[in-house]
């Protein structure tokens, strides 16, 4: 429980609309929830094009392949390391403080990549992006539901969730579709270079586009940190955190296996095909997230996981040639889009205000350990056997973790129990209001000669 006030930097009331298109006030102003959509597709879109490149910047540079991934492994490293505090960052110091700080970084990182002339300054400048990425996770979702309250919260929660999966599955389609126009025009580095400029703008623009968030000068950021990742390790949090790893590794295994399996279908010499299959790809990821509103959003804890561990059977049904492979990724996407939000949703109905972005950065890092255990599995199965052999064996994996977070949701009834986070909030508010009480007594009592 948070037992330290937290205190309110002057800001916007917290009655600004968040599901509306502008304020009741009709003066124009865009919601809380479209600045949250475009951001996101925006930075998805400069994430994209950099993610679709740079391995190409690397190897222009005069790395070899081992260098190549020294280089990327080194960025992950920097960023996993900065996942956990920045969490507690953004909860100790503000959201929108930590958004704005962490666009800058994330910037100035693609900035360098871009134009570095050797493989030193891309090496930094992938250090800083990482870094920057880190900083910025979490806050912008963070920013908008510490203002939703209890009224209607479940519903509300599922709205920004639904909303911020389809802006960054947009932003994909977006990147993709620019990596293939303006690829036309400028050679990689330079595209690298613009996405670094966009971030830099969003950066400039969020202190007017977003409203100051609480801030808590009475906690230290290690306790902060602390409380968090004990509550999410309880097993109160064990079911979730089961279906995002589930999720990750499914997703991780799509990643790592659709092109050496387009490859081995339809040749690698047409680095066009890849774009496409991207573009349809990030499509049916967009579809996906946006069919979440038809899904019972009182029960994420039953539909996340039947999701998650029908997604890496399409992918095992093309690797096996039984069904047309750009199906089997299209049908993976779709499914990957779908429980992505249902896993969102079930996050931020239990996590605290006051502790959000660090629990959220928390469940990250252990997702993050997943990604690294299913990349590193697949390429050794691979090497051992075969990719649909590794395939089928990864499989078999997300399927067992997706069912593991199922039958312990009902095993654990305080995991669905989302008053939980509500009561919470409202004992950190009621505490704080005394405090404030007490406080102004002292200050209002009258003083002796």
């Amino acid at each position: 429980m948070t037992t330290s006030p937290r205190h309110e930097t002057p800001g916007p009331p917290t009655t600004e609309p968040i599901a509306s298109t502008a304020s009741p006030a009709g003066d124009g102003r865009v919601s809380l929830l479209a600045r949250l959509g475009v951001y996101t597709s925006l930075s998805t879109l400069a994430d994209f094009v950099y993610g679709a490149v740079f391995v190409t910047v690397i190897l222009a540079r005069g790395a070899d392949p081992w260098m190549v991934g020294a280089i990327i492994a080194a960025g992950q490293v920097i960023g996993l390391l900065m996942e956990a505090p920045s969490g507690a960052l953004g909860d100790r110091y503000g959201h929108r403080r930590l958004l704005t700080i962490g666009l800058v970084f994330w910037g100035v990182g693609l900035l360098t990549i871009g134009l570095a002339p050797g493989l030193a300054l891309t090496l930094v400048g992938m250090c800083l992006g990482h870094v920057g990425a880190s900083l910025k996770s979490g806050t912008l979702t963070a920013i908008l539901i510490n203002r939703v309250g209890a009224t209607d919260r479940t519903a509300r929660i599922e709205r920004i969730v639904r909303i911020s999966a389809v802006s960054t599955r947009l932003g994909s389609v977006l990147g993709a579709a620019s990596v293939m126009i303006a690829g036309t025009w400028l050679s990689a580095g330079p595209l690298v270079a613009v996405g670094g400029v966009l971030l830099l703008a969003l950066a400039l623009f969020a202190p007017k586009c977003f409203p100051t968030t609480p801030v808590d000068p009475d906690r230290r950021v290690g306790a902060i940190l602390v409380e968090s990742v004990v509550l999410v390790a309880s097993r109160r949090f064990l079911p979730l955190v089961l279906l995002a790893s589930a999720l990750m590794v499914a997703t991780m295994l799509l990643v790592v296996a659709w092109q050496p399996l387009l490859a081995a279908e339809y040749g690698g010499e047409d680095v066009r095909l890849n774009g496409l299959v991207l573009l349809v790809m990030s499509l049916a990821l967009m579809a996906g997230a946006a069919c979440a509103r038809w899904v019972d959003r009182d029960r994420p804890h039953l539909w996340g996981p039947v999701v998650a561990s029908g997604i890496a059977l399409p992918l095992l049904l093309a690797a096996y040639d039984v069904i047309p492979l750009v199906v089997g990724l299209v049908l993976a996407e779709f499914l990957i889009g779908l429980g992505g939000v249902l896993s969102g949703v079930w996050n931020q109905l239990m996590f605290t205000d006051a502790n959000r972005n660090t629990m959220f950065s928390a469940v990250t890092v252990v997702t993050l350990f997943g990604a690294a255990v299913t990349t590193g599995s697949f390429g050794l199965l691979w090497d051992l056997w075969s990719i649909p052999t590794a395939v089928a064996l990864l499989s078999v994996l997300a399927l067992v973790v997706a069912m593991a977070s199922l039958v312990l949701s009902r095993m654990v009834p305080e995991s669905i129990d989302f008053t939980w986070a509500v009561r919470r909030n409202a004992e950190a508010e009621e505490l704080d209001g005394e405090r404030s009480e007490d406080t102004r007594s002292r200050e209002e009592s009258p003083k002796g000669p």
